[in-house]
């Protein structure tokens, strides 16, 4: 859970610098998805769960994208965060 709070921080860090969606997405789901790979976990597991973390990832960051200011942000921020680290 440490690494996800990390790659998450860099992620938003990044989303602050680039206004898109894609690129932190990737940031956050690539070292996770390869230490899950050195984990053993199952080829078809990890793909599975690559695109709902993939998919879930991206709807976070486009809604970033949209609503960039105020308490939506931070909302949006909060919430998502807590899902991402803890259910996804």
């Amino acid at each position: 859970m440490l690494f996800k709070i990390l790659f998450l921080i860099g992620a938003l860090k990044l989303h602050d610098v680039k206004l898109e969606p894609l690129s932190p997405t990737l940031l956050y789901c690539i070292p996770i998805l390869i230490i899950s790979l050195f984990s053993g976990s199952g080829v078809l597991s990890l793909i599975i769960g690559g695109l709902i973390m993939f998919c879930v990832t991206y709807v976070y960051f486009g809604l970033l994208t949209k609503f960039d200011k105020g308490a939506e942000y931070y909302g949006i921020m909060a919430l998502g965060g807590a899902v991402l680290v803890l259910f996804i």
